[in-house]
């Protein structure tokens, strides 16, 4: 079963991530734009996180696309730390110098309504660290966030460097999903007291 689709974006597309997108994203994790990251040595950590995007899709803890936009993979968009049943997820996109704000923030947008749309979510988060382009917060204002927190030394550069976090949140306007009760919708189960036409019984 698919848990993770497809989706369009102008110019491209995000997809899950796939065996064959190693070299692109092996590129991506070369440049890594979160302060303190180190650049990846080994591919073979790839195929342990492509299987783990799988699982973690499967079980709603997660989910990762790859962004590809005239035909390279520039980038990836996830979501973590996902709440199911408080209906909230963290949202974050990694980028190669290529990819452009534009393409980020399409990829961004695409993967929130599809996660609204499908699971409900409604609480988006996404944590901008110190250091990081400034154009990031731009972007996500322009996705509506709004800036919701600032956590000092929150994030570890090195091995006695920190770096200040701020917390960016969207809460969807979105009308909540109602529960129903076996029964509410002849749809959804066998209502055992409604009557057939034409059965007074």
């Amino acid at each position: 079963m698919k848990f993770t689709p497809e989706l369009e974006i102008p110019g491209g597309r995000i997809k899950p991530l796939h065996y064959d997108d190693i070299d692109g994203l092996f590129a991506l994790y070369q440049n890594p734009e979160i302060p303190g990251q180190r650049p990846l040595e080994d591919k073979e950590q790839l195929n342990r996180m492509i299987e783990y995007s799988v699982q973690m899709a499967a079980t709603q803890r997660g989910m990762m696309w790859a962004i590809e936009t005239d035909g390279q993979i520039k980038g990836l968009v996830s979501g973590y730390d996902w709440q199911p049943s408080e209906l909230r997820i963290v949202m974050r996109v990694d980028g190669l110098p290529s990819l452009s704000q534009k393409e980020r923030a399409d990829a961004l947008q695409a993967a929130i309504n599809f996660l609204s749309s499908k699971y409900h979510v409604r609480n988006f988060a996404y944590q901008w660290i110190d250091g990081q382009p400034v154009s990031i917060k731009d972007m996500l204002v322009e996705c509506r966030f709004q800036k919701a927190a600032c956590f000092r030394g929150a994030w570890r550069t090195g091995n006695t460097e920190f770096a200040d976090v701020e917390q960016y949140h969207w809460i969807s306007s979105a009308e909540k999903p109602v529960p129903r009760r076996l029964g509410d919708d002849d749809q959804l189960g066998q209502n055992l007291s409604a009557s057939k036409e034409g059965d007074d019984r």
